[in-house]
């Protein structure tokens, strides 16, 4: 495992971001970007993720530059919502929803793709074959569990990049993983950790 520690150039992020050796150039590449607390929770006590990263440079820098590197972002409706979501500068948006209730300056926004709304599930092979239609090859997926958790109890996820913050919430905050989603045993290996001012920036291979 790779160890370092912050604060690092963006040349250096992008190295650090850099996919594993022996991945093409032009191959699909799916990564889940979260932060958490020590006990696992992706929301601070106001309810958005943006309670939890307040005052970490780390996770700004690796949160943009992920956002940089992407293709597309996929993000499910309800987290678009509760964290304000607009329209992003350096990647495409797709937004997923089951109930179709979608922000609207997000609906109307030519840079915004969503998919859903008929009250069903979208699995995460549809979302891939959209992305590969369209020639979305790095696709950072934001959140929240809910949608995650399925794509990594189905092995749509190459790699989580983690930010971890030293506080605990308590409470029955959401996980980054549902408790209600069975992986059938212990999932991930790490491959890098950065330290940047306290808070823990990890990549963990989800794939087999």
């Amino acid at each position: 495992m790779e160890i370092s520690r912050g604060p690092v150039s963006e040349a250096e992020l992008a190295r650090w971001y850099a996919p594993p050796d022996g991945v093409a150039d032009d191959a699909v590449w799916v990564r889940g970007s979260f932060i958490t607390t020590l006990d696992g929770r992706v929301t601070g006590p106001g309810g958005r993720s943006g309670g939890l990263n307040a005052g970490s440079e780390g996770d700004h820098a690796a949160f943009a530059h992920l956002r940089r590197w992407a293709d597309v972002v996929v993000v499910a409706a309800g987290t678009a919502r509760a964290e304000g979501y607009g329209p992003l500068q350096d990647c495409a948006l797709l937004v997923v929803t089951r109930s179709g209730d979608v922000p609207p300056q997000l609906r109307s926004d030519p840079g915004v793709l969503v998919l859903g709304g008929d009250g069903q599930d979208v699995p995460p092979d549809a979302v891939l074959e959209v992305c590969a239609r369209r020639g979305w090859r790095r696709v950072v997926v934001e959140g929240g569990p809910e949608l995650f958790g399925p794509w990594v109890a189905q092995g749509a996820v190459d790699e989580l990049c983690l930010t971890v913050r030293p506080v605990l919430t308590g409470g029955a905050g959401p996980l980054v993983v549902p408790a209600e989603v069975e992986l059938g045993g212990l999932v991930g290996e790490a491959s890098h950790l950065l330290e940047w001012g306290g808070d823990l920036l990890l990549r963990v291979r989800l794939d087999p």
